[in-house]
């Protein structure tokens, strides 16, 4: 029993040794860089823009923006940017995505101590450190989106809900609830779901009994909802019907492909090229290894031969991909939550392969890479792709007068603005609606081909055009123009 406590104790140093290595690791690799590259594409404000309008408008239920229309996601996430930049002072990029490099280091670091302690030091911090620089996982972590915030709440709830099985099932699952909650808060019941369902069928392959695996899972599921109710409940209070509606478009609609417009639509077969990609560079020693190793019959044997913790590795990777081939919409950022549970099994056919010195080297070498590319070249590359100069140039001469924008291809449902220029300019830009803008004279920013028909079909005003640096703008990839409008006497 001594020797037992001794080993126990050595093994606890090394985990907590290991656990600052890796967070000292983590901190140096993300922190310093993330607000190097300006917003370059029209996901990162439109999210960030969110939270902007939360702290200008003092609105942390359902704010408007972008010319008065909702957030698309519940708010978990934009409470997070807010509440990082309301220290800082102003909402900005490098507040905006700390949020989502937090919450990948959690996600790691909890990965790292689940497998530390039910295999060993070495597979953890492997798995760890595959996670974390896999593309998918790293550019994530880089990214105003509220992927990495969900993933983290999944992964975390998955873990939690493994750990409460092992006890076996004794008490109330609380951490796996407060995790499935937050999820809900950040994009919605797919928090509670996948969570659920892995661990419910994980149950049944091991011949729990039925109902006492419905019963339990739903009770976790539905004490899940109270947090997000609380809010569902007070957005409805400033949405109403419209609110309902989008919530209905954002989580049944876009899971059974009845969406009112396209989005993100792929095959069922976009994941099978989607993960190799994003496990890269991964991919390219897991492939060859499986292909030597696992044929067909050693693949089932494989399985077979699985004890309860890889088991349940193997299921929580499956259900999520699965799961996520099933919907019409489908972007290579929903299965985050695979990246885990994938990464422990790269980490065990690594660990075969390579001693432990040429694992070290090969890890470090990936970690500075990443460092390097999202430091420094991806800096220089993107942002020149960003509308940043040109929102500062807009805002310079347009001084105080109104400022509104107009986008052709913008779609009822899912509406398209200049994202990237609304947010630098503090959501100033109104929408050049139907009924026109609100005031007889201001400035309109078009792109370069929705000019000419724009200009035509409005004989009420007469424009005329301010010079602008000529640029391509990042949300619309159309070359900008801003007119001086004024309504005219007649018509």
């Amino acid at each position: 029993m001594e020797i037992n406590n001794v080993s126990l104790h050595l093994m606890e140093q090394s985990i907590r040794r290991s656990a600052w290595l890796l967070v000292g690791l983590m901190a140096v690799a993300l922190l310093p860089w993330l607000g190097l590259t300006d917003f370059n594409t029209k996901g990162e404000p439109r999210e960030a823009i969110v939270a902007q309008t939360m702290m200008e408008q003092a609105n942390w239920i359902l704010p408007h923006n972008n010319g008065g229309e909702m957030a698309y996601k519940p708010p978990f996430f934009h409470w997070c940017v807010a509440a990082v930049s309301s220290v800082a002072g102003e909402v900005g990029t490098y507040t905006s995505r700390l949020p989502s490099a937090l919450a990948c280091m959690a996600m790691v670091l909890w990965t790292f101590l689940f497998v530390a302690r039910r295999r060993d030091v070495t597979v953890a911090l492997v798995t760890a450190l595959v996670t974390l620089t896999s593309f998918e996982v790293w550019r994530a972590a880089f990214a105003c989106r509220v992927d990495m915030v969900l993933t983290f709440c999944i992964v975390g709830a998955m873990l939690a809900l493994y750990r409460w099985s092992e006890r076996p099932r004794r008490g109330v699952p609380w951490l796996a609830i407060l995790m499935m909650s937050l999820g809900t808060l950040t994009k919605g019941p797919v928090a509670i779901l996948l969570p659920c369902g892995v661990m419910g069928l994980f149950l049944l392959v091991q011949r729990e009994c039925f109902f006492r695996v419905f019963f339990s899972l739903c009770g976790a599921a539905v004490a899940s909802l109270v947090l997000p109710a609380l809010w569902y409940w007070a957005a409805y209070q400033q949405g109403g019907e419209a609110f309902l509606q989008l919530v209905m478009e954002e989580n049944v609609g876009r899971f059974l492909g009845k969406m009112t417009y396209a989005s993100h639509e792929n095959g069922v077969w976009y994941y099978f090229a989607m993960l190799p990609a994003g496990l890269l560079p991964w991919t390219l020693v897991l492939v060859p290894a499986l292909w030597r190793r696992w044929s067909t019959l050693g693949l089932v044997r494989r399985v077979t031969s699985m004890d309860r913790f890889e088991l349940f590795m193997a299921l929580a990777a499956v259900v999520v991909f699965v799961f996520y081939c099933i919907p019409k919409s489908k972007r290579g950022v929903y299965i985050l939550p695979m990246y885990p549970f994938v990464g422990y099994f790269v980490a065990v056919c690594l660990r075969r392969r390579w001693s432990e010195r040429v694992l070290n080297w090969m890890l470090r070498v990936v970690v500075a890479v990443w460092t390097v590319v999202f430091a420094v070249v991806l800096p220089l590359v993107l942002n020149k792709k960003s509308d940043w100069a040109v929102a500062l140039e807009i805002e310079r001469k347009v001084g105080d007068a109104h400022l509104t924008s107009y986008i052709a291809n913008s779609v009822k449902g899912n509406p398209m603005h200049f994202f990237t220029i609304d947010f630098y300019l503090h959501d100033r830009v109104g929408v050049w609606s139907e009924e026109g803008p609100a005031v007889e004279e201001g400035l309109v920013i078009v792109g370069e081909k929705d000019a000419p028909d724009f200009i035509a079909q409005r004989t009420e005003y007469e424009f005329s055009e301010v010079e602008l640096t000529p640029h391509r703008s990042c949300d619309t990839h159309q070359t900008l123009r801003l007119y001086r409008y004024k309504r005219s006497i007649t018509k």
